[in-house]
């Protein structure tokens, strides 16, 4: 079971984080492995070796951060998402302001700071994850948060359920325990 969710820090995808993918992480995290791609609707450039976010410089270098954390993590979503969720609780304009936010965060979840600022800073790496990124969004994203279970797109905007929708995936004789309780409500 694969979720794939490509976030950005838009007033819904801070909801999605905090809300949707946090409880269910939190239910049903041991149930898929997830694949949280921070690079949102960004253009990327190999000739020049660019991208360029939507939102800007900032979504880049906020991208930028939590790719370091994803890889430095070897991703481990135990690790990286209360990370992500701590930058999702931030204000965008607090966010915007540069690495005070990121260096909050990664104390507050107990991660590296100066490994994740080094990674981040290190342009031949921080190039390398970026293009990973790009590479593992797909190319047909129209919005963020764009979320997929097993290669399905979820619409958490017309109110699917990400819980349910992994819990759906699963044969009926092999949903996992949670799934009979959540599903049964």
């Amino acid at each position: 079971m694969v979720l794939k969710v490509c976030p950005y820090f838009s007033p819904d995808s801070k909801e999605f984080i905090l809300t949707e993918l946090d409880s269910t992480y939190a239910s049903l995290g041991e149930y898929f492995d997830l694949e949280y791609v921070p690079y949102g609707n960004a253009d990327i450039d190999y000739d020049t070796q660019t991208v360029r976010c939507q939102h800007g410089e900032a979504e880049c270098s906020g991208n930028s951060f939590e790719q370091c954390a994803i890889a430095i993590y070897d991703n481990d979503a135990d690790k990286y998402l209360p990370y992500a969720s701590c930058l999702a609780s931030k204000p965008v304009d607090v966010l915007e302001e540069g690495d005070m936010a990121y260096k909050s965060c990664a104390e507050k979840t107990s991660l590296d700071w100066p490994l994740i600022k080094s990674c981040h800073d290190d342009e031949d790496v921080s190039w390398t994850l970026q293009m990973s990124a790009a590479e593992n969004t797909p190319s047909y994203v129209t919005y963020v948060p764009w979320v997929e279970v097993n290669g399905e797109v979820i619409d958490w905007f017309e109110g699917e359920s990400l819980s349910e929708a992994i819990c759906m995936a699963y044969p009926e004789d092999e949903q996992p325990d949670p799934c009979l309780v959540a599903l049964a409500q």
